[in-house]
């Protein structure tokens, strides 16, 4: 788009980066993208992981960019697996998170994204989205990503690995906090 503002998504997840793009273009924004964000601090907030990691990826290519980490919360687990819900996913899998609840009635869960833009040493903006839902009892659907097909949002039917990306991208965490951050970039940012 002409007159985009230049700024970089520091990702190397494909689908987040479809995502983040589908999202911001609909407020005139088209990122770039940096193949990683660089090194994960170890906590269970996605805005403390994504500002530490905005802030390293700055230091390493010094361009304006975000980030973006999500946590999967489910209530029955305490809260587990929360933000290492990736490296849950690769271990566990869908599979295995499901065997953690089985015969568990109460299956509330919420997905926490923390987007946080980096333009300098000062310290990164952060912005959150939030998706309240349940698991359900078993994986549905070929679309999202990692836990998407077990995933349901509250007062729908449908994992979001049953619909499309313009369906997910009108509700999700991601999308929430992206729309969040682009509003703000639109306003703060003389491109």
């Amino acid at each position: 788009m002409p007159g985009s503002p230049r700024i970089w998504f520091a990702t190397s997840n494909d689908h987040k980066f479809k995502e983040g793009r589908f999202v911001l273009r609909e407020l005139g924004i088209v990122p770039r993208r940096l193949p990683s964000k660089g090194q994960e601090l170890q906590s269970n907030e996605p805005s403390e992981v994504a500002v530490n990691a905005a802030a390293e990826a700055y230091r390493a290519y010094q361009k304006p960019l975000f980030v973006e980490d999500t946590g999967l919360f489910v209530d029955s687990l305490l809260g587990f697996p929360g933000t290492s819900a990736s490296f849950v996913f690769q271990t566990l899998g869908l599979v295995g998170i499901l065997k953690l609840m089985d015969g568990v009635k109460i299956r509330g869960a919420e997905f926490v994204s923390a987007v946080a833009y980096c333009d300098g040493p000062s310290k990164p903006s952060v912005f959150t989205g939030r998706l309240r839902g349940r698991v359900g009892l078993r994986p549905s659907g070929r679309g999202g990503f990692g836990f998407d097909p077990i995933f349901i949002p509250t007062g729908g039917k449908r994992t979001l690995a049953q619909m499309t990306l313009a369906e997910k991208c009108t509700i999700s965490h991601r999308a929430n906090a992206l729309r969040a951050f682009g509003g703000w970039l639109n306003l703060n940012r003389d491109w």
